[in-house]
């Protein structure tokens, strides 16, 4: 298993971050110049167990993504399992909220299923997809500070 996290702090409370993910279809667009769009596929936003479904370019690839709610803790912590053919790839992924000295450090984790060889040969899909994950912990930083 091979894991991305990038983290930000970002100067508002944690319950500002939180109120943003509460809205995450709506806001998914303007997160990132690539993210084409996104909703909920099937039972209620924000639920354990609700299918969250979103479209984006990712280092010159369309993805496709469809991910399960699995764990989710007010202000805190949103985790979700991806349940398209890209589970066999990318099994999970979270965004964290926690408090920090300025306001909250915000972070993005993606836990992909590659071994030391696979990973060689993706080097650079690993490194587009960090670039995207700063980029809209960068983002998220600039839309909640203004």
């Amino acid at each position: 298993m091979k894991t991305l996290k990038e983290s930000i702090e970002i100067n508002v409370p944690p319950e500002v971050i939180w109120e943003w993910f509460l809205h995450l279809a709506e806001n998914y667009c303007d997160w990132h110049p690539s993210h084409i769009k996104a909703y909920w596929k099937s039972g209620i936003p924000n639920k354990i167990g609700s299918v969250f479904y979103a479209e984006e370019n990712v280092a010159g690839e369309l993805l496709k993504m469809k991910s399960k709610l699995t764990k989710f803790i007010p202000n805190r912590l949103y985790k979700y399992k991806m349940v398209s053919s890209l589970k066999l790839l990318l099994p999970r992924g979270t965004f964290e909220i926690n408090p920090s000295g300025k306001g909250s450090f915000f972070t993005a984790t993606l836990d992909f299923r590659m071994g030391n060889l696979l990973s060689k040969i993706a080097k650079k899909k690993v490194r587009e997809i960090t670039q995207h994950m700063i980029e809209e912990g960068q983002n998220l930083k600039s839309i909640l500070e203004t």
